[in-house]
């Protein structure tokens, strides 16, 4: 067996089955080994302070995400990219110092993948604004401490935003935001009143930091898969958004909505799918975007998709437009197919009172060659597609067949009518 890179060949006779079988678990065991131990660490801090005062204690903690049992790992800490004393999984750092232990932090585990660098301030002043040592992203909890030297009591905390007082308080040295957004990126401010616990000398001293809120993931995009959507076909609608990787494994939720009315509720598909589009499926479609603990939600602009008809709505005629006892009569039905279902067939039947005179097929006319006056009532007619997946029905046309006989007689007694009043004027005008 030669084993070079995860690709391997293996020689196996009818006798030797089991061993080969073994020796290709054996393999893939030692390559899922291996993708489980390059799994990137992470360095974290507690407190959860990415800067602190000289002689404040710290700990940092190499945690590795891992999907095997725990089993002893052996560490290595790095600073500034060098090697450093220690290799447990936390690095204990007491009273610190701005020479000796400020910088870029990185940890790896023996035979594993080394962490992104994790900056530590350790900075020499009398106040300090704290923060988290991480990215800040919409949506995150923030907390912020206005932080003092050792040796001093405070009597009065103000934090700021763009000079903007936001809270003042004799006790709480923190400011909380439990859900930011981006708008709340800015430049931040805090102040104390201190005074040594020996010296009742009072001095007034601050700090800053601006806070960058990231965004976690972009505003979303709505987009159908079909340029033309006509009845009956599959439509389906996309939410598209893009996570930053840094945190690529946020779940993320969409909801699709129809003339802001919902189609279908929050879940983690980020697809909507029509099986068959009827034409009132049309409308004004957006997506809305939400983290699974609601805590950042973004909204799609708004694409009007229209759901063409597979053929014309149906007109029915009647030929010729006075139908006469006797004569013949022709009965059309005309549509118009979609011009991107131009290769489809129709199939016509036609009604008289709601009955049909004539089944389904591939004819759109009907025909009577000698009408007679039970012909008459409302007509209508339905077109269907061969595979019968569409299916439309006319408005409906009274139809009359008139009486020849008695239309002669009718026209006789008029005439005779109109022909006795001539007589009569003529007889009394030549008297007078």
């Amino acid at each position: 067996m030669q084993h070079d890179n995860f690709l391997f060949y293996i020689k196996c006779d009818h006798l030797s089955v089991f061993c080969c079988t073994l020796c290709s678990l054996c393999v893939l065991c030692d390559l899922f080994s291996s993708i489980g131990g390059a799994i990137k660490p992470v360095v974290t801090f507690t407190p959860n302070w990415g800067n602190i005062l000289y002689y404040d204690n710290v700990t940092l903690i190499c945690d590795v995400p891992s999907t095997v049992p725990e089993e002893p790992r052996t560490y290595q800490w790095f600073r500034n990219k060098t090697p450093i004393e220690g290799n447990q999984q936390n690095l204990y750092i007491i009273k610190s110092s701005v020479k000796e232990n400020r910088g870029y932090y990185q940890c790896q585990t023996i035979s594993g993948d080394i962490s992104d660098p994790v900056f530590l301030n350790v900075e020499y002043s009398y106040v300090i604004l704290q923060r988290p040592p991480s990215s800040i992203y919409e949506g995150d909890p923030l907390t912020l401490r206005c932080h003092h030297v050792k040796d001093f009591n405070s009597i009065n905390r103000k934090f700021y935003k763009e000079d903007q007082e936001i809270q003042s308080s004799e006790s709480d040295s923190t400011f909380h935001i439990p859900n930011i957004r981006r708008s709340q990126s800015g430049l931040y401010k805090c102040t104390q009143r201190i005074h040594r616990y020996d010296d009742s000398t009072v001095q007034e001293r601050s700090s800053v930091s601006f806070i960058s809120v990231k965004e976690l993931f972009s505003p979303p995009e709505i987009k159908v898969t079909l340029s033309r959507v006509i009845e009956g076909d599959e439509m389906t609608v996309t939410c598209d958004t893009r996570l930053d990787p840094l945190r690529g494994g946020t779940e993320l939720h969409f909801a699709f909505y129809r003339d802001g009315r919902t189609v279908r509720e929050f879940g983690i598909s980020n697809t909507y799918r029509v099986r068959s589009s009827q034409l009132e499926d049309s409308g004004n479609y957006t997506c809305e975007v939400r983290t699974a603990s609601d805590t950042v939600r973004k909204m799609s602009d708004g694409i009007y998709i229209h759901i063409h008809e597979t053929f014309s709505p149906l007109e029915i005629k009647v030929t010729p437009s006075r139908v006469i006892e006797g004569g013949d009569m022709m009965v059309r039905c005309d549509t118009k197919l979609d011009r991107f279902r131009g290769g489809a067939e129709f199939h016509f039947a036609f009604y008289r009172d709601g009955r049909t005179v004539q089944e389904f097929s591939v004819s759109n006319s009907y025909s009577v060659r000698s009408a007679q006056l039970e012909d008459s009532g409302k007509y209508t007619c339905e077109v269907r597609m061969i595979n019968d997946t569409r299916r439309k029905i006319s408005h409906g046309l009274y139809i009359q067949i008139y009486d020849y006989t008695a239309q002669n007689i009718i026209r006789l007694v008029i005439s005779g009518f109109i022909l006795s009043a001539a007589v009569c004027v003529t007889y009394f005008h030549n008297k007078w």
